[in-house]
């Protein structure tokens, strides 16, 4: 059976396959290094890491820096609007103002208090809302204000009144409906108190 040949490595010459030296030039015949136990055992040890990191990376990961994208237990998710986005909640409505209580006074009870003494009267007054029962003395043709007096027919409080500023333009039109001499009951809060210009006060509503 004839042997094995190859070329040697060094001179090129042919030799047998298992000579272990070159009989031309003397050089070692030396197994390719592929034929080595070591390379195989090379082999087998990347495979087994290579196995071994595709295990775990097919793992789900547990660790610490990892969110999940489900919402904790303690947090109420945001709903959805129509076109998938998060909707944002909205403002806090504001909270209604307290009712306002007036206290009823006759119109002569405010002149009678500024006859006696306009200091007192203006820190009884000044600043309180008021339901005030009277006449209507005068209508401003500019639809600004009313005035409200005494009976007519009481000259004790002549040219005396309470000047009512008119808000909007549901009490112009109570009052284009009224005519001077009219019992009226005005419903407001006074601004002003004084010797000489008397009350002046804010409409809140009409009667």
């Amino acid at each position: 059976m004839s042997k094995k040949m190859k070329n040697c490595r060094a001179c090129g010459a042919e030799i047998a396959s298992d000579a272990k030296t070159c009989p031309k030039c003397g050089a070692k015949n030396k197994p390719p290094f592929y034929k080595k136990w070591w390379f195989y055992a090379i082999i087998v040890v990347i495979i087994c890491g290579a196995a071994a990191g595709g295990g775990q990376s097919d793992s789900p990961n547990t660790d610490s820096g990892h969110v999940s994208a489900e919402p904790s237990k303690g947090s109420a998710a945001l709903p959805e609007n129509a076109e998938g986005g998060t909707q944002q909640p909205g403002p806090e409505p504001e909270p209604e103002p307290e009712p306002v209580s007036y206290t009823h006074y006759p119109v002569t009870e405010l002149f009678d208090s500024l006859s006696s003494n306009a200091l007192k009267a203006e820190k009884t007054f000044q600043d309180q809302y008021v339901e005030i029962e009277g006449y209507l003395s005068t209508i401003d043709s500019d639809g600004k204000y009313i005035a409200v007096g005494a009976d007519p027919e009481n000259w004790d409080y002549l040219l005396q009144s309470v000047q009512c500023y008119i808000k909007n333009d549901e009490q112009v039109n109570q009052i284009i409906e009224m005519n001077a001499g009219d019992t009226i009951v005005v419903r407001g809060k006074i601004k002003d108190v004084g010797e000489i210009l008397g009350f002046q006060m804010d409409i809140d509503s009409i009667n």
